[in-house]
């Protein structure tokens, strides 16, 4: 969330270089500080979601009815701890888009910054979908876990397409300094 957080923060950056204050430009700032806030605060409740999940580990298990509540427990909390990242990966998705449509009105000297954003908010999809994978492995509901796969699979197909929308429009730039 946090990389996603910083991505949203330099994509706002770059808008504000831009200089021009066109509807466009302030939409842009505007939907990349929305963007870092709510990745920010899913920094927040993934910690608080990671909690419950520990909580429920550790309730007794000496009966067996302890044992069901644990199990029950443990079950909401690992939902519970696949969805916030799932809305990481969401947000962060988000911003690679935003990126990517930002890449037009883009300054020269801030290829390199949209580009390092892009490359940021990818890595935080990624890193939120291994999280989604981790807490999935303990689920055992089959139809959260199918709408959770499909999500999942959405997100990683639209993800790598923006960023590989976006490198195509700046790495040409960047790197035409480089010997062909």
């Amino acid at each position: 969330a946090l990389a996603g957080a910083m991505a949203a923060a330099l994509v706002g950056m770059v808008a504000e270089l831009a200089g021009r204050r066109g509807e466009e430009v302030k939409e842009t700032i505007s939907k990349a500080a929305e963007l870092r806030e709510g990745l920010l605060s899913l920094a927040q409740r993934d910690i608080e979601a990671y909690d419950r999940v520990d909580a429920a580990l550790k309730l007794p298990t000496g009966t067996e009815r302890e044992r069901e509540e644990r199990g029950k427990a443990l079950q909401a909390a690992l939902q519970e701890a696949a969805e916030v990242p799932l809305r990481t990966a969401e947000l962060s998705r988000d911003v690679l888009a935003l990126a990517r449509e930002f890449t037009r009105r883009c300054p020269k000297s801030a290829r390199s910054d949209l580009a390092s954003a892009g490359a940021l908010a990818l890595a935080a999809v990624r890193a939120a979908l291994y999280n989604v994978d981790a807490n999935c492995l303990g689920i055992r509901d089959p139809l959260f876990l199918d709408r959770m796969a499909r999500a999942r699979a959405v997100l990683a197909e639209e993800a790598d397409a923006a960023a590989t929308a976006l490198r195509g429009n700046l790495e040409p730039e960047l790197q035409r300094w480089l010997p062909s």
